[in-house]
This record gives structure tokens, C-alpha cells and sequence, in this order.
């Protein structure tokens, strides 16, 4: 017989599968952050692990200790960062020691003419230098410079006088005569009075000054530039060396203080001026062809950091070729002793530089000097 069709056949609704499982996943998921948020009360942190310990397992009515609450109460603590100032013990020896005696002939910056030139190499029967102040500290410089800031600020001399150069050539090409340049350098009147973010300054903001000048700021980061730029230039004059003069900080009177021309991190003073100053030089200038020199200015600076001009000569004579001191012919031999520990390459004799007046220091034939004649009174 045959099948009756004449009646629609109703469409049957299909069961949905998929609602049953992703409602289980949501549940655990559910459970899951309850679990996490309601037990952190339980958690509890040492040094060796952290372990979450239930009361109802572990037989305890509160996991933090009898009689605390669930939530310990944290003490309240200050934290700031504190940055060590920068030591300088660990700088590398970056000059070799092999270095030549200097003896020379003091040239101030009135008598750079053909005259006294000629003069002072006559009188070189036990010397083989002569010293030229080429920036003495009123900050005015004794050739046309192109440096940055002495063309902004007006710091240049006249061109030195072709006679002069002619004179200065003769002498160290054909005499064999060693040249030497001296500039000042954080003592600068010039500079400190025409520019206003390159020196120190006392406590109303106004450029602090002494009875040597105003001073410049061994921080200034334009100070170090054009000394750079001051030292490559006297190379390029043909000097054979350069000594830096005054790279310290003016000693202080008692309740005086003073403003630099940066912000640090650290506490500013005079010894990480001083010793930062001179790092940067020596690693700007690590490509010279000529000798670099620098000055101290105090007797604790030839065995120690002094924090009073902030120099330390064991720094230095790891970072120049010499170094310089104001001293006399009976005071050396003290220096001498004071600074031999500190010279741990080459000849202390040759690499430690007495500047005496008028008269020798004994044993000039063996050891380095400078000779300045001042008229006696």
C-alpha cells in the first residue's frame, strides 16, 4: 500500500549540544577566580618558599598567627636611592712613563717676543725647555683662537707675530729647543665675567670670586669642551706639550658655599669636580701626539685627594705625562718623597715637575724643573 503523503511531516528542533559544555567551562572558570581571590588570605611567604596553608587542613584558626588579623598590617617605609660618589681608584694607567727630563726656562705671557725668546734659549746650558705662558689666568689667550668660545665671547688674541713664529721654529727645529705650552684653566677672569653658565657661583647666583679672580666651573661641560679644543690647537702650533695650570677648586672659607653650573646625581664638591675634569681630558684628548701635563696646587694633593683644590696627583699621573708643583729648591726633596709611591710607570725624577724661583733645586742635572725668574725684593 501505498505511503500517504498528503500530510506535511512537522520539522523536528535539533537539540543544542554546545550549551551544556561551554556552561561547565564558564562554571570552573568562575570557581577558579573565587578560589584565587578568596585564598590569598591564606597565602603565606617566606624567604625559602610561598605555601598557601588552609586552617581546616592544617588545624590552625588563622594562618598569620594567633591573634592577628587576616591581613598583617605593614610598617610604613621611606625608600629613596641613593648614588655613591664616583671613585676614581680603579682608573686604568693610560701614559706610558717613557717620558724625557724636563728642564726648562719659565716664558710669561709679556715676554712672548722674539727678544726674550732668544734670551731664555741662551741661557739653556743646563736646560733643554722653554715654558710658555700661552693663557695666563686673566683668560686672555696669546694667539688667534678658533675655538667655540673664544670666538663667541671674544677670548682670542692677535695672531701670534710672524717673527715669533719664525723665532719658535728656528728654535725647536734647528737648537733641538722641547716647547711648552702653559694655559690656565678654572682660573679665568676673562670667560667667567662674559659668560654667565660657565662659572661657579655663590649663594645670591652671582659669579664667585676671590682674591685670585672669578673662578670657572670644573663641571661645565663648555669648560672641558674648549679646553679641548685650546690643547689640539697648541699641538697643531707645534708645541710638544701642553700643561694645564689651575684645574682646581677654590678653597673655601667656613659657612661658604657654592653654585655649580650642573645638576647631579650625587653631591657635587670640589674632589669629583677636579678628578672628573681631568678623566674627561685625558680620554678626549687619548689620540694626542704630544705630552699632556697638569698642575697641583696643594702638598696632600701629591698623597692623597685633597678636598680642598679636589686634586689628587696619584689620579693624575696615571691620566698625564708629568706633574707640576710650586715649590723651592729645599722643599723638593719632601715632594719628591711624598709623590715617588704614587709613580708606578717610568722615573719619578722625570715625571714629577718642581717649579722653583730664582734658584735651582739641587741635583738639577738629574732631575726635571721649571725656573722662574722674579726680581727679589
Amino acid at each position: 500500500m501505498a505511503r500517504n503523503t498528503e500530510f506535511y511531516k512537522g520539522r523536528r528542533k535539533r537539540r543544542n549540544t554546545i550549551l551544556v559544555p561551554t556552561a561547565i567551562v564558564l562554571g570552573v572558570i568562575s570557581l577558579i577566580v573565587v578560589l584565587f581571590y578568596g585564598m590569598q588570605k591564606y597565602a603565606v611567604i617566606t624567604k625559602e618558599e610561598v605555601a598557601v596553608r588552609l586552617p581546616f587542613l592544617t588545624g590552625e584558626e588563622n594562618p598569620m598567627g594567633a591573634g592577628e588579623s587576616e591581613t598583617a598590617a605593614l610598617e610604613r617605609v621611606e625608600a629613596s636611592v641613593v648614588f655613591d660618589p664616583p671613585d676614581y681608584s680603579g682608573v686604568e694607567t693610560v701614559v706610558d712613563g717613557n717620558i724625557q727630563p724636563l728642564r726648562a726656562i719659565f716664558v710669561h705671557a709679556a715676554d712672548i717676543n722674539t727678544q726674550k725668546l732668544n734670551e731664555y734659549a741662551g741661557r739653556l746650558q743646563r736646560g733643554n725647555a722653554l715654558v710658555l705662558e700661552m693663557k695666563p689666568a686673566t683668560g686672555y689667550l696669546m694667539w688667534d683662537s678658533r675655538a667655540g668660545a673664544a670666538v663667541s665671547f671674544g677670548l682670542s688674541g692677535n695672531p701670534l707675530p710672524e717673527d715669533v713664529k719664525e723665532t719658535l721654529r728656528r728654535l725647536h727645529d734647528e737648537e733641538g729647543v722641547y716647547l711648552v705650552a702653559q694655559i690656565h684653566v678654572c682660573r679665568d677672569n676673562l670667560y667667567a665675567s662674559r659668560s654667565t653658565t660657565v662659572a661657579l657661583t655663590n649663594e645670591y647666583g652671582a659669579a664667585y670670586s676671590d682674591e685670585n679672580g672669578p673662578w670657572l666651573d670644573a663641571y661645565s661641560l663648555d669648560v672641558r669642551r674648549y679646553t679641548v679644543e685650546l690643547v689640539r690647537e697648541l699641538y697643531d702650533m707645534g708645541f710638544d706639550e701642553v700643561v694645564l695650570a689651575s684645574v682646581c677648586h677654590p678653597t673655601l672659607e667656613e659657612g661658604v658655599t657654592l653654585g655649580y653650573t650642573r645638576e647631579m646625581s650625587t653631591t657635587p664638591g670640589s674632589v669629583n669636580a677636579v678628578c672628573g675634569f681631568a678623566v674627561y681630558i685625558a680620554q678626549e684628548l687619548a689620540d694626542r701626539e704630544g705630552k699632556l701635563s697638569i698642575y697641583v696646587d696643594s702638598a696632600p694633593s701629591l698623597v692623597r685627594a685633597d678636598t680642598n683644590t679636589g686634586q689628587d696627583a696619584r689620579l693624575f699621573l696615571k691620566l698625564f705625562d708629568r706633574v707640576y708643583y710650586n715649590t723651592d729648591r729645599y722643599a723638593y726633596t719632601f715632594n719628591m718623597d711624598d709623590i715617588r709611591g704614587s709613580v708606578t710607570v717610568g722615573k719619578p725624577e722625570d715625571r714629577f715637575v718642581p717649579v722653583v724661583i730664582n734658584y735651582l733645586p739641587d741635583h738639577s742635572t738629574e732631575v726635571s724643573w721649571v725656573l722662574i725668574d722674579l726680581e727679589e725684593s
